[in-house]
């Protein structure tokens, strides 16, 4: 067969490297074998030697030709499975009813059918793919469940089925187009000596050592569990005991990968440090601002491999964020789904998981159990404020133990006696400044980077260079330096400090307060604030405030609701102690899952494969099209990037431009804050927007950027604050 896959590729090793990445599973040989076959068209041969700007869509014939000959030889669900994954491998996954609309008389059918007429006449393309059949009349009374309903109901099983195929799919056709070779395996090892040698140059910590002690001694007696829960107050460890949980049943069961997966982008770099400390260089970290360096000459084409390589989680450690996970679990989108056949025998780890959606609180009951089912995962999900998300699993640790040995605070309520946002706001001032002079470190979190602006500004006016801000208007850059100057050298201690942050605070950052002062919240962000109270417990037992909302609440209602119920309500009329925090945090959680149903439908469209649907509601979930923020680069002038694009415009290949394109975003990223509209429109000038990266830029600082409190608002740039 002389036809090209890629230029100066020949399709059959093309189509016999992909296959061989998993030749057991029947169902992805044959995709792997006819995914390709529309380029064996004289239009597209042309093009990829060079001899036409363009050629034909192949995806479609491709398929077709698939569904003819295999329709009496596999089952409905089989033949869809490897159909949909053979037109979708280009693009996004496709919902099972554009499936049905795409194979009846219509423009594609009738291309397919004229780039069927062609491969017809080539007696070498027969014989390799062993077509006999041509006759597109039984596309057309194709039904695919046995004329019994259309289009077919399908289960979660069927769902990750065809997720896993799809993704090999795709994983392997962008591996040999790169690297014109199978995958394989890495051999990298990850010795529990390197980790314990490691815990040895740490500080003694009883209550560590304890609770390390009970977690593996209730492991080991549960070794062949798919499912693990950690549920134990902050402050315990739980990264390092993680770490070697996950490498023990990765070594244990022979698994490929562990994937330890964290809520926050701002915390991945912390925890990796961590790790490469243990194992340098062989910890991958994934993100959307990860960085992919270049070592050679070829930087474009070295770019491209580890950009593909990191972003498919093909190494054997990968940290990264939910947002990634939920993702490659629920988008259609090509380059999500890359990565979802690496969650097959790997051990995913789940940080703080808390921070899942509520809205995906019951899918992903059924997911966890069927994906450790179908795929081997093993899961170790751990939070201190454990959500029900698992239709069983086994708990690793003994909760009440856990929080009956720290007590490291109380928690009580703080009744404003003032109504208006702004006498709260100055009676909050007035509590805080009065910790402070006590020569107590204070921490407070409030709801919106508004309030903590202004709140931050009239305690800096009054207290000088000892008060702090964060918020998610500030620069990362700005915020780890915040973070840097309220620690006491090589400690997490903040002494006779103010922190006045938004909920940034809860991701992961770790420092040591005095007292603490918490908005109303969904019960789960309260318990994240206190835990950076007291946090290594060496203090007497420390104050946690809640107060009430400083002016519209932002949080869902219900969480909101069930909050006070469970929580504040006591508050009202007694502290709670940490030690018995455990059954506040259970009833509010059980309360929160009776009233949560799959309110963005995800189960029903899982039965239709509506994966159009299913993409959507993620991402309105994560907020990802959220039209009321715009993203802008502070502080440079894209216009200079623009202009040297368009240079390069001129000698490069749309690819190429694209890498380009990419890496010099990967650039820029340091330098881009999520803005919301409002605040943009109220700045005095209009800001531009470069098409070319779509995102905003202002390339000036001054009067807009302060890298102490972020982006200024309109009433931070008039000086109007009440102080």
């Amino acid at each position: 067969m002389n036809c090209l896959s890629h230029p100066g590729k020949p399709l059959s090793s093309h189509l016999e490297n992909i296959a061989a990445f998993d030749p057991g599973d029947e169902l992805f040989v044959l995709a792997a074998k006819f995914h390709d076959l529309g380029k064996t068209t004289d239009s597209f041969q042309k093009y990829i030697r060079g001899e036409a700007k363009s050629g034909e869509p192949h995806a479609f014939v491709s398929g077709a030709l698939f569904l003819i000959q295999f329709s009496k030889k596999l089952d409905a669900k089989s033949l869809f499975f490897v159909l949909n994954a053979i037109v979708s491998h280009h693009g996004a996954l496709k919902p099972a009813k554009n499936i049905f609309d795409d194979i009846l008389p219509g423009e594609k059918y009738n291309l397919a059918k004229k780039q069927s007429d062609e491969i017809a006449k080539k007696p070498e393309i027969l014989q390799y793919f062993e077509l006999s059949n041509f006759d597109f009349k039984e596309l057309e009374d194709f039904e695919f469940d046995n004329n019994t309903l259309k289009p077919i109901l399908f289960t979660i099983d069927d769902y990750i089925r065809q997720k896993e195929l799809f993704s090999k799919l795709i994983f392997a056709d962008k591996y040999e187009a790169i690297f014109s070779t199978t995958p394989i395996k890495s051999d990298a090892t990850y010795p529990l000596k390197n980790l314990y040698d490691f815990k040895a140059t740490l500080s003694k910590n009883e209550k560590r050592d304890k609770a390390r002690q009970s977690v593996f001694e209730a492991f080991d007696k549960n070794q062949n569990e798919n499912i693990y829960l950690l549920t134990a107050p902050t402050g315990i460890g739980k990264t390092l005991l993680s770490l070697e949980l996950a490498l023990k049943i990765k070594e244990q069961r022979a698994l490929n990968r562990v994937v330890y997966t964290i809520p926050f982008t701002s915390i991945i770099d912390q925890t990796v440090s961590i790790f490469e400390a243990i194992y340098p260089a062989q910890i991958t970290k994934h993100h959307h601002k990860a960085e992919y360096k270049t070592t050679n000459d070829d930087a474009m084409n070295d770019y491209d491999r580890l950009k593909f390589i990191t972003e498919s989680w093909s190494e054997p450690f990968i940290v990264s964020t939910f947002y990634q996970l939920f993702f490659a679990l629920f988008s259609n989108n090509n380059a999500d789904n890359v990565k979802f056949q690496s969650l097959r025998n790997s051990v995913v780890v789940m940080d703080e998981v808390q921070a899942i959606p509520h809205q995906l609180w019951s899918v992903m009951r059924e997911m966890f159990d069927a994906l450790s089912k179908k795929l081997n995962t093993v899961f170790v999900l751990m939070s201190a404020t454990m959500p029900i998300i698992t239709n069983g699993g086994c708990q690793l640790a003994d909760k009440e133990a856990f929080f009956e040995f720290q007590n490291r605070y109380r928690l009580g309520f703080v009744e404003f006696a003032s109504v208006s946002e702004d006498e709260k706001i100055n009676e909050l001032k007035g509590l805080i400044k009065a910790k402070y002079e006590e020569g107590k470190s204070v921490l407070c979190v409030v709801n919106t980077i508004k309030n903590s602006k202004r709140l931050f500004k009239a305690l800096k006016d009054e207290l000088g260079e000892n008060v702090f801000c964060l918020n998610s208007y500030m620069l990362g850059g700005d915020r780890d330096e915040t973070i840097k100057s309220l620690k006491e050298p090589n400690s997490n201690l903040v002494q006779n400090k103010i922190l006045i942050s938004t909920q940034v605070i809860e991701a992961g950052v770790d420092l040591d307060f005095d007292v603490g002062f918490r908005e109303l919240s969904p019960l789960s962000s309260i318990i994240q604030t206190a835990g950076r109270v007291n946090r290594e417990g060496a203090k007497e037992q420390a104050d946690v405030f809640v107060f009430d909302t400083l002016g519209f609440e932002i949080y869902d209602r219900l969480l909101m609701t069930e909050t006070k119920k469970h929580l504040t309500d006591t508050l009202s009329s007694q502290s709670i102690e940490e030690q018995n925090i455990l059954g506040y945090i259970e009833s509010y959680f059980r309360a929160v899952g009776d009233c949560l149903g799959d309110s963005k439908d995800i189960a029903k469209a899982i039965e239709k494969f509506d994966f159009k649907k299913i993409d959507e509601a993620v991402n309105e979930i994560f907020k990802t099209e959220n039209e009321s923020v715009v993203s802008v680069a502070i502080g440079v002038d894209l216009s200079e990037y623009e202009e040297e694009y368009f240079e390069y415009f001129k000698n490069m290949s749309k690819w190429e431009l694209k890498s380009y394109k990419e890496q010099k975003f990967k650039e820029l990223e340091k330098y881009i804050i999520n803005v919301k509209k409002k605040d943009l429109e109220k700045l005095y000038f209009d800001v531009p927007r470069s098409e070319i990266f779509g995102i905003a830029y202002i390339n000036t600082l001054e009067d807009i950027y302060s890298p102490q409190s972020g982006f200024l608002i309109e009433e931070e740039r008039e000086d109007t604050f009440m102080s």
